[in-house]
């Protein structure tokens, strides 16, 4: 029995037991980033909503004392530039939930992929054939 050989090949085994495993680990965790971005733009987004909101009732608040109409102008412009941002971050938030889902598909269709083929490869009787033997195939 050549021990180096037995060795290489369960060096092997190992080396493709945790390339797999991170695979699955840094794919789950760019699905959570993506979907904690997608959140973080979903509350940038609901606060400029706010802050529109706010400037717009300045402006009226502003209107109603009879404040210089540059004035209010000025604050109304500036409302409506939050709402022109609004649907890009919307567009953003939207983006990144879905590459989340995708990157979770990706981890569940690299498990279902792989995952048996790993289950057998660590827990088969006797020894694994040298990877030219799979090469071929």
């Amino acid at each position: 029995m050549d021990l180096a050989r037995v060795g290489s090949k369960v060096a092997d085994t190992l080396t493709d037991g945790v390339t797999f495993t991170i695979i699955a680990v840094r794919l789950a965790a760019a699905s959570v980033a993506m979907l904690a971005l997608s959140e973080a733009v979903r509350g940038a987004y609901n606060y400029i909503e706010g802050c529109a909101r706010s400037v717009d009732n300045l402006a009226d608040t502003a209107a109603g004392l009879g404040v210089d109409d540059v004035v209010t102008g000025a604050h109304r412009d500036a409302a409506g530039i939050m709402r022109g941002v609004l649907a890009a971050a919307e567009d953003l938030s939207t983006e990144a939930a879905e590459m989340g889902r995708d990157f979770q598909n990706a981890k569940e269709g690299h498990e279902a992929d792989y995952g048996p083929v790993h289950e057998a490869m660590t827990t088969k009787p006797g020894a694994v054939a040298d990877r030219t033997y799979y090469s071929n195939r």
